[in-house]
């Protein structure tokens, strides 16, 4: 009996904690720097573990303090390179930092040349002379950057694709000073048809005509899918989105996702 009362009361003291975890687990918090080395040689070449990068941002600042340096180095370097969390091999280098060793602390705008990723590793090496003594330590503050795409931020409308014969077909009409972003693309072709996407003014795009995509040509069932994050293609200013069908079409049926601002 005494062990079945513990077991009741594990469970509710477990349920009773669980909103907090979950709270916890949403409650937004600033970006924590995060360690390469803690005073490592700055007389030899040193490559970092991977470390995990928060919310994935390789944009940031990387802080390097170095103590008791003494010589003359010259041509040294910090480079980052990405790193997967299934421990795959690193990538080629994102991001350069030159620097001069010195007694004191160095701060440093990071802006890969590859967004985002898993991990970082940083190697630090000097092409010409290392300091004949010291330490180094070294770490990253990432930066969380907003994306400005209005994929991402505005809110998605729709339009059907329902096409019956070879032809162009308007999709999203025209609103004067606001451009269209197709966040996504998807049809179905009941025979061996072709399909693209265009821009225009006049009726069915027909003035101005320029193309968006080339000619999809998905086999008799086949499916066109413009899927995954982010605008696909953009629309300019006052103009309209249409659809050109062109072969054997019977029935081309699907969507397309868009904002228009």
């Amino acid at each position: 009996m005494k062990n079945r009362f513990a077991a009741i009361l594990a469970v509710c003291l477990c349920l009773m904690a669980l909103p907090l975890a979950i709270q916890a687990q949403y409650t937004p918090t600033a970006q924590a720097g995060v360690s390469f080395w803690t005073q490592t040689s700055a007389t030899a070449t040193a490559t970092s573990n991977p470390i995990r990068l928060p919310a994935f941002s390789g944009n940031g600042t990387l802080t390097i303090s170095e103590t008791g340096i003494t010589g003359s180095p010259s041509g040294c370097t910090v480079t980052l390179a990405y790193q997967g969390n299934n421990a795959t091999a690193a990538s080629s280098t994102v991001a350069t930092v030159s620097f001069t060793p010195a007694n004191g602390v160095q701060t440093f705008a990071i802006s890969p040349n590859v967004f985002s990723g898993d991990q970082y590793v940083a190697t630090y090496a000097c092409s010409s002379t290392y300091p004949t003594a010291g330490i180094l330590t070294a770490s990253f503050s990432p930066i969380m950057t907003v994306s400005t795409d209005p994929c991402f931020t505005s809110q998605k409308s729709s339009a059907a694709v329902s096409v019956t014969s070879a032809t162009t077909t308007q999709l999203v009409a025209l609103s004067a000073g606001k451009s269209i972003y197709v966040c996504g693309f998807s049809v179905n072709a009941a025979t061996a048809a072709t399909v693209l996407l265009e821009y225009g003014t006049g009726s069915a795009c027909g003035t101005g005509t320029t193309a968006l995509t080339g000619a999809f040509a998905p086999a008799s069932g086949g499916a066109i899918n413009l899927g995954g994050d982010g605008t696909k293609a953009t629309v300019p200013s006052g103009n309209a989105l249409c659809v050109v069908t062109g072969g054997t079409v019977t029935t081309v049926a699907g969507l397309v996702n868009y904002v228009q601002q």
